[in-house]
């Protein structure tokens, strides 16, 4: 039975955003109508409600390591990060210091099992087999497996509205923000080409039992959280 995601303390998000660095991305906040930290925050403190104290951890598709970084102001104990992402310059401008691998998310180049937690936040709906990139999730994870990603509503309405949103409307607020428009227009031809999450759903639930599913922000983000069968 899915259980409610656990929330970070208003304390927490102070710390993250008082020690957050200049490189952080902004695209994702813009997408998540400014609740990106706080999303990632809670996806750590959820994934430690399920795995207490993880020794290796995997941040899949990291990018310049936002989750990471969340992860490092909220857990303090020891263990080891290791980054993966197929951009290589990504990996070079990365936020925090740990080891880093270069690969495609729907091929990991590690072991069954080897992961207390793999991870990954806004992007995964990057892949073209999603399917691929969650059975991989799975495979190397002995634990737990947890992600946030854009999806697609079923409501046709929903639907409708965030086109609009997502292709006229968000570029130009990102400009008004001092970012380049047309950096941002490519999420809508992202979105646009993605399954519903109805139909990720059951993906999700082909490869994980799944511990937390919600959606987010009119359904356009899917947060889950779950264990690997």
């Amino acid at each position: 039975m899915a259980t409610e995601t656990i929330k970070a303390t208003n304390e927490e998000l102070m710390q993250v955003y008082n020690d957050i660095p200049k490189a952080y991305d902004r695209a994702n906040r813009f997408i998540s109508f400014n609740q990106d930290v706080r999303w990632r925050a809670d996806l750590v403190k959820t994934i430690l409600k399920f795995c207490e104290r993880p020794k290796l951890i995997l941040d899949v598709a990291a990018g310049k390591g936002e989750l990471s970084y969340v992860f490092k102001r909220l857990y303090k104990n020891s263990y080891e990060i290791i980054l993966t992402d197929y951009a290589e310059n990504m990996l070079k401008m990365a936020i925090v210091e740990d080891d880093k691998v270069l690969c495609s998310f729907d091929a990991l180049p590690f072991r069954e099992k080897v992961f207390d937690i793999v991870m990954s936040s806004f992007a995964l709906h990057a892949s073209d087999n999603i399917e691929e990139v969650i059975k991989e999730m799975s495979r190397v994870s002995k634990k737990i497996v947890g992600f946030i990603a854009m999806g697609k509503p079923d409501s046709w309405i929903k639907r409708t509205y965030l086109s609009i949103y997502l292709k006229y409307i968000m570029p130009y607020i990102a400009a008004i923000a001092g970012a380049r428009a047309r950096d941002f227009k490519y999420i809508y031809y992202i979105y646009r080409r993605l399954n519903t999450n109805s139909f990720h759903k059951q993906i999700f639930s082909k490869y994980l039992d799944i511990k937390v599913y919600e959606e987010k922000a009119l359904n356009l983000f899917y947060f889950v959280v779950g264990y690997p069968k």
